[in-house]
């Protein structure tokens, strides 16, 4: 932060990220606003010329190499088939050389795996309460675990974890209305809360303007109206804030809007 940092990316049109006169989602208003706080310069850089660092992306490519250097793990995994509930008789019978019919279960380096995916025991199917695994919610966190790992009723196990999470229940709101609404706080004097809104629909004035940039103090009910066009940008909507509210009344607590970003 405060310093110039170049980014050499194989994405071509993130070059583009800063130049962007129109974003499509609200999410990308979020991303940029927290973009702007740094001084970013971004490079475009083949993918051929950028080998080394494409490397930091790729996913694990055997599960089973990262136990075999954690003996301990590794040696919790073999101990815990023999009494896990969902895969102790599989291991069994495969451990003593026999086939299991019609079952896609095998044995590798004493480590049990279906379909090439490491089975993993009940008592350590907490992988989302690692602080790298991120809080994804249930689809991504299924996604991800699904491309390594397997257990009976994978889903739901996952799905039972998130609900209870006290961290995906805080980043991932719910779409429904949960709870009563309450009144806004009556501000204590003049210009210290506004409301803004657009009104649309109006006949068009001999400077192109179709609509009403209205901004209201929420105690003396005082009204501004700004005339604008339909297509005004957020940029746009700024200047108009600081040219007719921010001058005369300094900065406000609080700005009430229904048009989120």
């Amino acid at each position: 932060m405060g310093k110039e940092t170049v980014i050499h990316t194989d994405h071509q049109s993130l070059q583009y990220l800063h130049s962007q006169t129109k974003l499509q989602q609200s999410r990308h208003y979020i991303w940029m606003g927290f973009l702007q706080q740094f001084h970013l310069v971004i490079k475009y850089k083949k993918g051929i010329h950028n080998k080394v660092s494409n490397m930091l992306f790729r996913p694990i490519i055997n599960s089973s190499t990262i136990l075999k250097h954690n003996f301990v793990l590794h040696e919790s995994y073999i101990e815990q088939y023999a009494q896990d509930m969902d895969f102790k008789d599989v291991y069994e019978t495969l451990s003593q050389g026999k086939r299991v019919e019609e079952l896609d279960y095998h044995v590798k380096d004493q480590l049990l795996y279906h379909c090439g995916k490491l089975c993993i025991p009940q008592i350590e199917r907490e992988a989302p309460t690692s602080l790298i695994s991120g809080h994804f919610g249930v689809s991504k966190t299924v996604a991800q675990l699904q491309r390594f790992y397997y257990w009976p009723e994978m889903n739901e196990t996952i799905s039972r974890y998130v609900r209870r999470c006290a961290m995906c229940a805080k980043r991932k709101p719910s779409n429904r209305k949960l709870g009563l609404y309450t009144p806004l706080l009556v501000p204590s004097h003049r210009w210290e809360s506004v409301s803004m809104d657009f009104v649309g629909g109006l006949p068009k004035s001999r400077k192109g303007h179709d609509y009403l940039y209205v901004i209201v103090d929420r105690f003396s009910k005082m009204c501004i109206l700004v005339p604008c066009s339909k297509k005004i940008t957020v940029e746009q909507t700024a200047k108009l804030f600081f040219e007719h509210v921010w001058v005369h009344f300094g900065l406000l607590n609080s700005i009430i809007s229904n048009r989120d970003t």
